[in-house]
């Protein structure tokens, strides 16, 4: 009898996996998505791209029309402004751009149609803060990365929090991804925040000495990449995140 039970033991797992394995290779009859979606995202005044962070960036939150419950589909704005999706259903969505927080004044479109094949629109925005007359240098005698700009607020509400001078040895820098820079002279914080002067010249620096054990390498075709970040201080918008002027690369080999 003990034997028997053992062999039922053997047995009945086996038949178990058997069924499941047999689920697993079964043909589901769903479509597959059978559109595309890509785009930018355009500051309404200059016509440049609104940049913003690889992770915790500004997005869309796609929500298909026709079904029961409304579930958001959240489709990640690249840092550059711009966005892809290969992987959409032809239909009608409501589009919420920055509905939990980003770098431009939220809005949305309602009843969009995303057909079938490749779907092509840019939107137009309002940014927090625009970072103008932007120039990111190094100072051979100095020994520092230099930075110097304006800002400009996109509405009269927004002041200005902070500002940082970002370094780091990719494409993706900001303030999700970034050196940890120490010294002094990168970065400002403002408390209260400050109302934003737009013929105001602000400085920022990052001393290459200081942080030596950061930027250790120093051939030619090897790059750094620097980026300055605003950070706005409004209220009503969801979480605020950083604006941000264009990346620029500079040769390692330059810096010594």
């Amino acid at each position: 009898m003990k034997r028997i039970k053992n062999i039922l033991k053997l047995v009945v797992p086996c038949l178990f996996l058997m069924f499941i394995s047999c689920e697993l290779f079964q043909i589901d009859n769903y479509d597959r998505p059978n559109a595309s979606f890509s785009g930018s995202i355009k500051d309404e005044l200059t016509g440049a791209l609104v940049g913003t962070d690889t992770q915790n960036g500004s997005d869309i939150r796609a929500y298909e029309l026709g079904w029961g419950s409304r579930q958001a589909q959240i489709w990640v704005i690249k840092q550059t402004g711009e966005f892809q999706n290969d992987l959409v259903f032809s239909g009608q969505y409501d589009l919420m751009f920055n509905e939990n927080g980003g770098n431009f004044f939220p809005f949305s479109k309602k009843d969009f149609e995303i057909k079938k094949g490749a779907n092509q629109c840019d939107f137009t925005v309002t940014p927090f803060i625009r970072i103008k007359d932007v120039s990111i240098t190094y100072n051979s005698s100095e020994k520092k990365i230099v930075a110097t700009f304006k800002l400009q607020a996109g509405k009269p509400e927004v002041k200005l929090s902070a500002i940082r001078l970002y370094g780091f040895s990719d494409m993706y820098v900001g303030e999700q991804v970034k050196f940890a820079t120490t010294g002094t002279g990168f970065s400002s914080s403002f408390s209260p925040a400050k109302v934003i002067d737009a013929s105001e010249i602000y400085t920022l620096s990052i001393d290459m000495a200081t942080n030596a054990n950061l930027f250790k390498y120093r051939y030619d075709g090897y790059y750094y990449y620097f980026r300055v970040g605003a950070l706005a201080n409004i209220s009503g918008v969801g979480t605020v995140r950083h604006n941000y002027s264009a990346t620029i690369k500079i040769n390692s080999k330059s810096l010594n």
